[in-house]
C-alpha cells in the first residue's frame, strides 16, 4: 500500500473549501463544474446515485433522470440543515451492497483522502456493471494548479496533486473504461468579466476537450472482464478411434472366382 507524503485532514480542509466555494472564484469554478456534470448526468440512469463529496449540502445531480439520488460522506464534515438523503460513512468502506449503485458522482473526494486507492477499489465494489463514475478532481498541469502550488505552505491545498492521466491510469487497472475527458476553468480568472468568460468557454466543445484546464471530469464505465472456463486434460473426453471402412468385394470378382473353380 502506498504511503503518501500528504495526508490532508479533512476536518479542517473541508470546512475551508466550503468557505472558498462562496467566493467569485469560488462560485465561478463552481458553475463551470456543475455544467460539466450536467452534460454527463444526460447519459445516465438507472436506479441509485450517489454523491460522494466535500460538502453535504451542495446538490450536483439536479438535471439526472435517476429515480433515488442521495449523498454520503464521513461524519468529519460539517452538518448544515438542508442536506437531506444523506448517509454518514467513511468514503473507503461504503455501507453498500455490492454492484447496487448505478451512477456515483465524486466531487474533489481523491484529492482530500487518506488513501485515494482505497477508495477507487471500494467505488469498483459498489458500482453495478457498465455502471458509471462522474470524478471531479483539480488539474495540477494548468494554471489553477499553478495557483495551488503557490498556497501549499497553508489554507485549502494541501491535498494530493492527482492529474486526470493519472486518475485515468488507476481506473483502467481497477477495470474501469474512461469514456471521456471534460476539462473547464482554463486560465486563471482574478477579476469579474474573467469569470464571465471562464464560464462561457465550457460551453465549446473544443474547449472541454483541451487539456490544461483548472478542474477536469472523468467519465468511466465499470467493466466486467468475460471469463471462459478451460477444462483441464485429465476432464476432457478421451479420443474415441472410428473403425475404418473396408471395401467390399464387387459382385464380377465374385463370379470370376466361382467360374475358375467350375
Amino acid at each position: 500500500m502506498q504511503t503518501w507524503k500528504r495526508d490532508p485532514q479533512i476536518e479542517t480542509l473541508a470546512p475551508a473549501l466550503q468557505q472558498w466555494y462562496q467566493t467569485d472564484l469560488g462560485r465561478a469554478l463552481l458553475a463551470i463544474e456543475q455544467r460539466l456534470l450536467s452534460r454527463a448526468l444526460t447519459d445516465c440512469f438507472g436506479y441509485h446515485l450517489l454523491q460522494l463529496g466535500l460538502d453535504n449540502q451542495l446538490t450536483l445531480y439536479n438535471d439526472c433522470r435517476v429515480q433515488r439520488c442521495f449523498k454520503a460522506g464521513p461524519a468529519a464534515l460539517p452538518r448544515r440543515d438542508g442536506c437531506g438523503n444523506f448517509v454518514q460513512c467513511n468514503y473507503h468502506e461504503l455501507p453498500f451492497e455490492s454492484d447496487s449503485l448505478d451512477v456515483v458522482i465524486v466531487h474533489h473526494v481523491l484529492e482530500y483522502a487518506a488513501n485515494p486507492h482505497a477508495v477507487l477499489r471500494e467505488l469498483h465494489r459498489v458500482i453495478v456493471p457498465q455502471g458509471r463514475v462522474l470524478l471531479v478532481g483539480f488539474n495540477p498541469w494548468s494554471l489553477f494548479g499553478t495557483r495551488m502550488l503557490l498556497g501549499r505552505r497553508g489554507g485549502i491545498w494541501r491535498n494530493h496533486l492527482l492529474s486526470a492521466s493519472r486518475v485515468d491510469d488507476w481506473l483502467q487497472l481497477l477495470g474501469f473504461e474512461t469514456d471521456q475527458i471534460d476539462f473547464g476553468l482554463h486560465g486563471v480568472p482574478l477579476t469579474r468579466s474573467q469569470l464571465g468568460r471562464a464560464g462561457e468557454g465550457a460551453e465549446s466543445l473544443w474547449s472541454r476537450r483541451l487539456p490544461g484546464g483548472g478542474v477536469y471530469l472523468i467519465t468511466a464505465l465499470k467493466q466486467i472482464s468475460t471469463f471462459i472456463p478451460i477444462k483441464p486434460r485429465w476432464a476432457r473426453p478421451a479420443a474415441v478411434l472410428s473403425p475404418l471402412p473396408v471395401a467390399k468385394p464387387s459382385a464380377s470378382v465374385g463370379q470370376h472366382v466361382a467360374k475358375k473353380q467350375r
